[in-house]
């Protein structure tokens, strides 16, 4: 509480009371005491009272009379302590301000009152225990930081700490307003309760009235005086060494007796971070409590307090800011704030009204620190803003100085913004990394717009950042030489934030374009899969609106590459990458780059496979290795050898497939270890041909020996090669292999890393596989429910997209899933279309699967006609069934697949079990368990000793020669 007269006033609280009554008075009456007390004894001017309390609004002068006539009215009997100064406005006097100047070596007057503040100081116990600390060891401790961190108003709970603690008497000195040493001088006399107007007021006479009485002297806001404040503190504590001053600034006064604190952020949770940790942080602890000040009902659920340490995190943990984008709780809501960071320069205004003019917008504090650069460092300052990150002094000489600036003026404009708080240093080893708030960064942009000179400096921005890239200092995935991994991502969030700017309405599509092209393949590198599909995308776009030639053929073979492959794993329109691939290969031939007509290849070639058009994937299949002959690596040799075999592996002609595929397996080895880039491609060639060796091997009754292979493959995968490589082995051959072969638990523990991956890098394609695949697994495990609603959407995301690369298998069990929970039709339906793409397209590998599924829709059929008392149409279906497992089984001898045969052999075994056929079971039991592991644990085979067992105990005297005769008959 402040005393005014026999008042009790607390400005914050908006409270008075007298004699431990509560006063009432107008809302408008107490701002106009508020400002006049502001003033410190100073005239307000009738104007500037009415532009306080009435802020855009056109008032009549009678109003401000009828106020200060019930603010008189209210002081009674001390009504004079609100005067009149004819012609200039009004003044509040204090009745103990001294009328004239104490004796030169008298004691001073009463100490001067602290300025109004948050009754708590959120987040800052430690520092004010430790400027304390400080204040005792050192006669000058500086309070430095950016404009709106909190400074003053620490400086006042230190103050506040000390006289109330320790009874120590204080003198504040508000600074804001000093121009000149005498400014300062007067200012200082003011909180004195001096005569400001006496002759003897100097820095030696106030040195000596301070020495007579000493106390805490506080001097708030010095920067914009610094030079005169250094001198006089300095001057001060050299007459007094037992002075304790205490200094607010946004820069050291760098005198010897100073002690500096830099004030530091409040403490911002980082991004994931769960509700109860978010919590626990004081930035915001501050924005909470702000915010339900000022709405009390603002949400606390667990969505709202992300939503605040988002907002908090963005602001940098900055007070003000804080503050401001809390009193915008009210009108917008916390998900408004949130939604507005990008304009935070006009979001952030409205500060208390009793708080300095600079402390009322997030702009106007900047505007306060940028006033006191001189002309070279504003010019740096402004064009800092385009780095989205940290950058170093040779980025600075880049971008943001003209050819003619010496060095040493660069050097020294660095070190001003480094000193005034507008600017951070760091290193990282030996090199200085420099970096801008993202708040001072918004300023600096609107400084650079306003100076016309954001087109100039964003060429030379985005010029820089594609040199760079393309000279491999950007690298993400294996840092270049010299460039820490940490300074290779701040690059990068360069980078894309000028591509933002580049294709905004006042951007440069044809630098964006250009510097898309370079970035395509950093993105990659990193394994950011789906930024680059989102940022080649949009450049695409725009390349086709562009005048041709606005780019080099480089720049648009990398563009359409890196949209074509991408778009296979995050879910675009498989049918969109043919065309692209095509075109890059137009492009790589007339420019003669033999790097990119090796892409377009194997680009064209992995399109179709994703399509399953296998005749197709034959003809690219072919033309790569045409090209590898003519002018590819080794590896490359072997790379198309095996392209070919897995386009006959998904022709059906598995035992040619697994013959050349364990050729060129066993060639890789000799050629030994290979770099990561070494083919060229994004592609590697052993954990490919392994993976579909692993899928041939189960196909031709070896399960074991499959879960070896996807084994090693799995462990091949180096960090290097992380992603989309893990993705792609874990969805098509990992999960499903070890689902077929009865591993559970492993078939668990690969689907969870899936899921895990596909999340974190947004693979839309390998997302709807884990869930077909977390179906299947449901299915197994006699949850069929349960696992068609998980199966059956995820499936037809990928059949909308055109993606069918291995996607039959997971038709099959979808559609047997649906039959033999009754719903026969749609798997009928199912089945019919499969069937027709897979004939249509060369896709044979799995069809006895669809056969023998379309077998055992038949048969549930047939079963369901039974229970309604319908024979002669359950017949029909019941032949119908038959048929279609003979034609299953017939399919998979063809193809030379056991376990396919097998999987057709058991359902049909079961229904001749359940007709009494047990001769002709058994028969086709004994044959097939000659083509498969019997020994294996896998489900199937553990199903066909099952049968076998059935089979004799229901005929006894079967014997192998009878078996086969049996056998002969029944296909």
């Amino acid at each position: 509480m402040i005393q005014i007269g026999t008042l009790l006033v607390n400005f914050e609280q908006r409270e008075i009371r007298q004699q431990g009554r509560t006063v009432r008075i107008g809302a408008r009456a107490f701002d106009i005491l508020e400002v006049l007390y502001r003033a410190n004894g100073g005239i307000v001017s009738k104007d500037a009272i009415m532009d306080a309390v009435w802020p855009g609004v056109i008032v009549e002068e009678n109003r401000l009379q009828v106020h200060i006539a019930a603010l008189r009215k209210m002081f009674g009997e001390q009504r004079e302590l609100i005067k009149t100064v004819p012609g200039r406005g009004y003044m509040l006097v204090s009745e103990n301000r001294l009328a004239r100047a104490p004796e030169r070596h008298g004691g001073i007057g009463a100490s001067g009152s602290l300025p109004a503040c948050a009754a708590t100081l959120v987040g800052r116990r430690d520092e004010v225990a430790q400027i304390l600390g400080r204040i005792e060891a050192a006669s000058v401790v500086t309070l430095v930081g950016a404009g709106g961190i909190g400074k003053t108003c620490l400086a006042v709970h230190v103050a506040r700490e000390l006289r109330d603690r320790f009874g120590e008497p204080v003198c504040f000195v508000e600074l804001a307003k000093a121009s000149s040493g005498d400014a300062v001088l007067e200012m200082l006399a003011s909180a004195l309760r001096l005569d400001t107007s006496a002759e003897y007021l100097t820095q030696e006479s106030l040195a000596e009235l301070l020495a007579a009485a000493p106390c805490l002297l506080v001097l708030d806001n010095a920067e914009h005086v610094i030079d005169v404040v250094a001198s006089l503190v300095e001057g001060l504590t050299a007459r007094n060494p037992s002075l304790h001053v205490l200094v607010t600034s946004r820069e050291p006064l760098h005198i010897w007796a100073e002690s500096v604190f830099r004030l530091e952020p409040l403490a911002v949770p980082g991004s994931g971070a769960p509700a109860d940790a978010v919590l626990a942080h004081s930035a915001v602890e501050l924005f909470l409590c702000r915010a339900k000040s000022v709405a009390p009902d603002c949400g606390t659920d667990e969505a709202a307090i992300h939503l605040v340490g988002e907002i908090c995190r963005r602001l940098e943990g900055l007070p003000l800011a804080i503050e401001l984008a809390a009193a915008r709780v009210a009108t917008l809501g916390i998900d408004g704030v949130a939604s507005r960071l990008d304009d935070r320069l006009n979001l952030l205004t409205g500060g208390l009204r009793s708080a300095l003019p600079r402390h009322q917008t997030l702009r106007a504090t900047f505007d306060w620190s940028y006033a006191l650069l001189d002309a070279n460092s504003r010019m740096l300052f402004r064009r800092l803003g385009f780095f989205a990150g940290a950058f170093t002094f040779d980025a600075v000489c880049t971008v943001a100085t003209e050819p003619d600036m010496p060095i040493a003026s660069v050097i020294a404009s660095l070190s001003e913004l480094a000193a005034k708080s507008l600017l951070s240093v760091g290193f990282c080893g030996a090199i200085a990394q420099y970096r801008l708030t993202e708040s001072t960064r918004a300023y600096a942009m609107e400084k650079l717009r306003d100076e016309g000179e954001l087109q100039r400096i964003a060429t030379r921005h985005m010029r820089y950042l594609q040199d760079g890239i393309e000279h491999g200092k950007m690298s993400i995935g294996n840092a270049a030489p010299g460039l820490p991994p940490a300074e290779a991502r701040l690059a990068l969030d360069d980078a894309r934030a000028a591509f933002e700017w580049a294709f905004s309405p006042g951007g440069n599509a044809a630098l964006g374009v250009a510097l898309a092209g370079s970035l395509a393949g950093t993105l990659l590198q990193a394994s950011l899969l789906h930024e680059c599909y989102e940022r080649s995308g949009r450049a695409l776009a725009a390349l086709d609106a562009l005048p041709r030639g606005s780019v080099d053929t480089l720049c648009e073979m990398r563009l359409c590459s890196a949209y074509a492959s991408t778009l296979l794993h995050t879910g675009g329109a498989v049918r969109d990458a043919g065309p692209l691939w095509k075109r890059v290969l137009v492009l790589a031939r007339e420019a003669r780059d033999e790097t990119f007509e090796a892409r377009a290849l194997w680009g064209a070639w992995n399109t179709t496979l994703a399509s399953s058009d296998i005749h197709a994937s034959f003809r690219f299949a072919t033309r790569f290795q045409e090209f590898a002959e003519r002018c590819g690596t080794p590896a490359q040799r072997i790379l198309a050898a095996e392209m070919i075999a897995v386009s006959l592996h998904c022709f059906g002609e598995h035992e040619q497939a697994r013959v050349r595929l364990e050729r060129a397996v066993a060639s890789l080895m000799e050629l030994g270890p290979m770099a990561p880039d070494g083919i060229g491609l994004a592609v590697d060639p052993s954990t490919f041909g392994n993976g579909t060796l692993a899928r041939i091997v189960w196909l031709q009754g070896q399960p074991e020996r499959a879960m070896q292979l996807v084994e090693h493959v799995v462990n091949s995968i180096r960090p290097d090669m992380l992603e989309p490589s893990l993705s792609h082995v874990l969805a098509v051959a990992a999960v499903p292999l070890a689902l077929q072969c009865g591993e559970l638990e492993t078939a668990s523990r690969y689907l969870a890393v899936l899921q895990s991956q596909v999340a974190l890098n947004r693979f839309a394609i390998w997302q709807a596989y884990g869930e077909c695949h977390a179906g299947h697994l449901d299915i197994l495990t006699g949850h069929a429910h349960a696992g068609l609603v998980k199966l059956e959407p995820a499936l037809q995301r990928l059949l909308s997209c055109g993606f069918r690369r291995v996607l039959t298998p997971m038709i099959a069990v979808c559609a047997e899933a649906l039959a033999r929970t009754g719903r026969v039709a749609e798997a009928r339906a199912k089945l019919d279309e499969a069937l027709d793409y897979c004939r249509a397209h060369g896709e044979h590998f799995f069809i006895a699967e669809l056969q023998r599924v379309m077998g055992v829709a038949a048969l549930e059929q047939s079963r369901a006609m039974q229970s309604t008392g319908r024979a002669s149409s359950a017949g029909q279906f019941e032949t119908e069934g038959r048929a279609h497992l003979r034609d299953a089984i017939q399919t998979a001898r063809e193809q030379h697949a056991p376990m396919l045969e097998l999987r057709a052999v058991l359902d049909l075994a079961s229904h001749l079990l359940e007709r009494q056929e047990a001769a002709r079971a058994a028969s086709l039991l004994d044959d097939v368990a000659t083509r498969v592991d019997a020994g294996s644990g896998a489900p199937d085979i553990r199903r066909l000793a099952q049968l076998r067992r059935s089979a004799r105990e229901a005929h006894p005297s079967l014997d192998a020669e009878s078996g086969r005769h049996a056998m002969a008959g029944g296909l």
